[in-house]
């Protein structure tokens, strides 16, 4: 009876053991992080599924219908911040007059988001900008931007097809920056879908990637534990998606092991 009696407890005190470890391993590798989405109702499904299939939850951040104080909330909440793509930018903010070639744009919208971003960044968050979420950061910085890259910059390199849909082209990665360490390529295809681009730099920032014509493709803040804007859509599955899974699941990681 006793050896009987000891048998069952050793089960019980095993089961107990795979048990917490179970939840221990599910906790630390497979709990969903929140992520916060902050967008304008444009290219937020893509970056939805993105998080999704890389076991992050959706904080969703509409800029159009949270207040101030509901959005300070979410940030709190989420571990990592996205900011997705959506119309130009009144050039104004960069201390540009060229309202002659920039297509749709919200004074009010853009200060929203500089302000969201100013949240994220002061509370430390993991932040991804995606396309205007990249320019975004570039004007917080107090960079400035080329309102149409084929009328200021140049047009060797198609950034966006005429009609409007993704055009796909080279980037170098610059060696060294945190996005080298992600991709681990030097040069990669990208699609393609904007047509402001960055002139001046914002201060503290570095190129992290170029096209061919020397376009700043993407940008990081080397001070700030993980800040990365992309030109490109890193959310899209058209095309090879091998890039873009690396710096999502980077992105999930950073925001997994953040404060």
């Amino acid at each position: 009876m006793m050896r009987f009696v000891s048998k069952v407890l050793k089960l019980v005190v095993a089961v107990s053991v795979l048990v917490i470890g179970g939840i221990f391993i599910h906790e630390k590798f497979f709990e969903n992080i929140p992520i916060a989405i902050v967008h304008d109702n444009q290219w937020v499904n893509d970056v939805e599924y993105a998080i999704y299939n890389n076991r992050g939850g959706i904080v969703n951040i509409n800029i159009d219908e949270n207040s101030k104080d509901q959005v300070e909330r979410a940030i709190s909440f989420a571990k990592g911040v996205i900011i997705a793509g959506g119309d130009d930018f009144d050039p104004s903010l960069y201390g540009s007059d060229n309202t002659e070639d920039v297509e749709d744009f919200d004074r009010e919208i853009d200060e929203k988001e500089l302000d969201i971003l100013d949240t994220a960044i002061k509370q430390g968050k993991p932040i991804l900008g995606i396309c205007r979420g990249m320019q975004l950061i570039n004007i917080y910085y107090g960079g400035s931007l080329y309102e149409d890259i084929k009328k200021q910059y140049s047009n060797e390199v198609n950034h966006r097809n005429d009609d409007k849909t993704f055009a796909y082209h080279n980037v170098h990665i610059e060696d060294g920056t945190k996005l080298d360490k992600i991709v681990r390529d030097a040069d990669i295809e990208v699609n393609s879908y904007h047509h402001e681009g960055i002139k001046e730099l914002g201060d503290g920032l570095v190129v992290a990637a170029r096209s061919d014509d020397g376009l700043v493709e993407a940008i990081e803040d080397p001070n700030y534990p993980f800040l990365l804007g992309l030109q490109r859509h890193v959310e899209s599955s058209d095309g090879d998606n091998t890039y873009n899974e690396k710096i999502i699941k980077e992105f999930i990681k950073a925001a997994r092991e953040s404060k």
